[in-house]
């Protein structure tokens, strides 16, 4: 039986982009994941990223900040190379996928593009920890100054 790919309410997009976005997050994940040993197929990537765009609100589960939706296949390499991170930036807000744990698994949650940079690898207890160090550290230097 075929499965639905319906986009989420928060995602403005057609059913057809939509589709196309989920296949090719998947293959690159699925690629990228190889390399560190997943076994996944590119059909449990699209199915696994699609139910957790449906589990999104359209909202950073870490920052609290909207996510926009009208970015999803909107970045352009090219550009970027060109733009450098002045482009980046516009895309901060761009919903993309994130692996909930630092294992090469089809258990993935969708984030902003500026926190799955800035979570890298880091496992969700990691991040937040380093994130509560940055904000202790810049704090006990503002007390201090």
């Amino acid at each position: 039986m075929a499965t639905s790919y319906d986009p989420p309410g928060w995602v403005k997009s057609s059913s057809d982009s939509y589709k196309r976005w989920l296949n090719r997050k998947a293959n690159s994940l699925m690629q990228r994941d190889r390399k560190r040993g997943g076994t996944y197929r590119v059909k449990e990537a699209m199915d696994a990223i699609h139910e957790a765009m449906h589990r999104s609100d359209g909202i950073d589960p870490y920052d609290g900040q909207a996510m926009d939706s009208e970015l999803l296949g909107v970045y352009e390499n090219a550009r970027s190379k060109e733009l450098d991170a002045a482009y980046r930036r516009e895309f901060y807000r761009l919903p993309t996928v994130g692996h909930r744990n630092a294992e090469p698994v089809c258990d993935f949650q969708i984030v902003s593009w500026q926190t799955n940079d800035a979570k890298g690898d880091m496992s969700a207890e990691d991040y937040l920890a380093h994130c509560l160090a940055v904000v202790k550290h810049h704090s006990l230097q503002a007390v201090a100054d």
